[in-house]
């Protein structure tokens, strides 16, 4: 199943949007390893910061990344358009702007969400964006502010109308951050008025999840964001089933316990020990999510210092799940190292 975003045709329907300390090069090399096609973006990036640091580390793009966007916030049109260039020439293939960001010390600036308040500006930044590149240009947005401010529908028909090329639509509204369930209905009607392509984005966490949104919302794809976080198997599988009517399986204990290892050694060799080791903590905790003794193990992956830390840690996990056969398993596994692209 492919998707027409302007210029650019995806063969997906799976878009793994923008995460803060989620969506870096390591992150999205893990996904790459299985699915090729699916749509990824980079952490969101200042279009304000972007004027001070050309050469953001943020912005920086693997050959195997493709297609890839890179997510600019900002609610300065002439800023944005001069970020959306310089993204452009970093080698996105779109640009996606944030218009859903629901964190405090985003919206407080006018960007993120706020946008959804002044949709004039919004309009302004689009079109603004739109004239100073030539490659596709998409919005992230929610329902809107809060409950009695629930716009998306007029706001995502004002940015078809500025040009926006698709769009991603988060199922709750700024007040609600992530909490309560996303209204998959709602994002229904956005889709009913809207003739560009709109990505169903809330509460997606599993193929089932994901089949249900597109049934109930006739949305042309789903963005699953936080439930790759600790599943980068999450795209592949949605797409092989849509695609291909093909059931892959869940990845086994090994296989999740293997590669929470490796993504925390992709951080390091990246980022380097001190970096990579902080920033690995919340990812491998991710991994043990749902497995059988996890949650006696994840106080001590806060705590890790470096990756014989993290080897000890689930090797003794794996031994706990599996005994010695998989612990065997596990440690042949991380032998197998990968190399970030």
């Amino acid at each position: 199943m492919a998707i027409k975003i302007g210029n650019l045709e995806v063969n997906s329907v799976v878009y793994v949007p923008p995460m803060a300390g989620v969506t870096d090069l390591v992150f999205r090399s893990l996904i790459r390893r299985l699915d090729p096609n699916c749509l990824l973006a980079t952490e969101m990036v200042s279009s304000r910061g972007l004027m001070n640091n050309p050469d953001c580390r943020i912005m920086k793009i693997a050959d195997s990344d493709h297609p890839i966007g890179i997510q600019l916030f900002g609610h300065e049109s002439d800023v944005m358009a001069a970020a959306a260039k310089m993204a452009q020439a970093a080698g996105a293939d779109f640009i996606d702007i944030n218009m859903g960001c629901p964190v405090p010390k985003i919206t407080k600036g006018k960007d993120g969400c706020a946008l959804m308040k002044e949709p004039e500006l919004a309009r302004e930044i689009v079109m603004a964006v739109k004239d100073s590149i030539s490659i596709p240009v998409t919005v992230k947005f929610r329902l809107g502010w809060d409950e009695n401010n629930k716009n998306a529908i007029e706001f995502g028909t004002m940015l078809q109308e500025a040009g926006a090329n698709a769009v991603t639509v988060h199922g709750r509204t700024r007040a609600q951050l992530y909490s309560g369930k996303a209204d998959w209905g709602f994002i229904a009607n956005v889709k009913k008025n809207l003739s560009i392509p709109v990505f169903g984005n809330g509460d997606v966490f599993s193929l089932e999840n994901a089949l249900e949104l597109i049934e109930k919302t006739n949305c042309d794809g789903v963005a699953i964001a936080r439930g790759t976080m600790g599943n980068p198997w999450l795209a592949y599988r949605i797409n092989q089933y849509l695609n291909h009517k093909q059931t892959i399986a869940e990845p086994s204990v090994v296989e999740r316990l293997a590669t929470a290892y490796d993504h925390a050694q992709l951080l390091v060799n990246y980022k380097g020990d001190r970096v990579g080791i902080n920033e690995s903590r919340r990812h491998v905790i991710n991994y043990t999510k749902g497995l059988m003794h996890g949650s006696s193990y994840r106080g001590l992956l806060t705590q890790i210092n470096n990756l014989n830390d993290l080897k000890e840690i689930l090797t003794n996990l794996s031994y706990a799940i599996g005994g010695l056969i998989m612990q065997e398993e596990f440690l042949t596994a991380i032998n197998q190292q990968f190399c970030l692209q």
